[in-house]
């Protein structure tokens, strides 16, 4: 799953394990005791995060409550639906289109289920 989000976002099975490996360096752990599938996720909301900020100033954790939610197989995004509008008006207003964006940032909107073309 974590290779197969990777691959989804423009990216391939050695930057999945690049960032494992620095999570696991980092936080001063085993990489078999790190959850891969959590850790590909949230560097992929990580570079969407800077990237939609970038371009319209929202921030996706402290202007909204997107999430990881963490459990191997089962990792998941996490938002509630005020969060979803508010990134529909930033990306809306500020005329961002996929033009704009990375696959990796495409990915995650999809991730959300927030199509990009229908703004």
């Amino acid at each position: 799953m974590a290779v197969e989000n990777a691959l989804s976002a423009g990216y391939d099975s050695d930057w999945a394990y690049e960032q494992v490996e620095a999570f696991a360096d980092q936080c001063c752990m085993k990489i078999s005791e790190v959850d891969p599938c959590y850790v590909v996720m949230d560097s992929i909301m990580q570079e969407a995060r800077n990237e939609i900020e970038g371009l319209t100033g929202f921030d996706l954790q402290n202007d909204a409550g997107f999430e990881v939610y963490g459990n191997y197989m089962c990792t998941c995004y996490d938002w509630r639906d005020e969060d979803i509008e508010g990134l529909k008006q930033a990306l809306k207003e500020n005329e961002v289109t996929s033009d704009d964006l990375s696959d990796a940032t495409i990915h995650w909107l999809g991730m959300v289920e927030v199509n990009i073309e229908e703004l």
